[in-house]
């Protein structure tokens, strides 16, 4: 038996999201599946049923960016319900993949899709808040959206860009907590590449300041990338 259930009887939000998403066709099977999920209190289920329904995705990436996130979050939310962290692991990494492989790449849905995966990076906790946050650097960087691969440039006022400069990224990771050297060392990775892809953007636009302090930044992330190496040696000295 379920623990928790999975309607809130005080306003059945659930239902009234599964409604929307479903374009409120009460017989459609997508709409029909969701309902019973949440008649059996079954997170897991819901989840994935949105996730590997193309039209659901769509249509919180084409929402105006505030009603898709708030969509998203309350989706997002009931991961908390699943018991079993390998399956919410799972399910979340769907939800992610739903998102990132929808075909629609233009500059408006690009930016939706990037909201969307910090609405999902805000409610997670330690080692999938980094795999998250490397995700949304990597979408950003080879979305094919020349906006959002310069969003990554420090100094551009934007928060990736922010999140990228001096030691902030170094210190976002200080914050997560249960991560170790390979989660960090594959966040440094992704950092490195797409910030490489920011350079050959600037490169090709003919943006020389910007390509040397792109190509910068990407040698920089590697090192810290090889720095871990380093520490989980050090550690492994350490426990002998």
């Amino acid at each position: 038996m379920a623990s928790t259930t999975l309607v809130n009887t005080a306003d059945a939000a659930e239902l009234r999201l599964v409604h929307y998403l479903g374009d409120h066709d009460a017989t459609s099977p997508f709409v029909l599946s969701c309902e019973t999920a949440i008649t059996q209190a079954d997170a897991a289920a819901l989840l994935t049923t949105v996730s590997n329904h193309t039209p659901a995705i769509d249509k919180l990436l084409l929402a105006p960016a505030e009603e898709g996130v708030g969509a998203f979050s309350l989706l997002s939310a009931l991961l908390d319900r699943i018991e079993d962290a390998s399956v919410a692991q799972e399910v979340m990494k769907g939800l992610v993949a739903a998102v990132e492989s929808n075909g629609n790449n233009s500059g408006e849905v690009v930016s939706n899709k990037i909201g969307l995966l910090c609405a999902l990076y805000n409610l997670r906790s330690g080692t999938e808040k980094c795999w998250i946050l490397g995700r949304i650097l990597h979408y950003a960087a080879f979305s094919g959206d020349e906006e959002s691969i310069l969003s990554l440039l420090p100094g551009r006022n934007s928060t990736l860009g922010q999140l990228l400069e001096g030691n902030n990224l170094e210190k976002t990771l200080m914050g997560f907590e249960g991560v170790d050297p390979a989660d960090t060392r594959a966040l440094y990775f992704i950092a490195s590449n797409a910030v490489g892809k920011v350079a050959e953007v600037c490169k090709a636009k003919g943006m020389g300041q910007e390509t040397t302090t792109a190509g910068a930044l990407k040698q920089r992330f590697l090192l810290k990338m090889l720095g871990t190496y380093k520490s989980a040696v050090s550690k492994s000295l350490v426990l002998v």
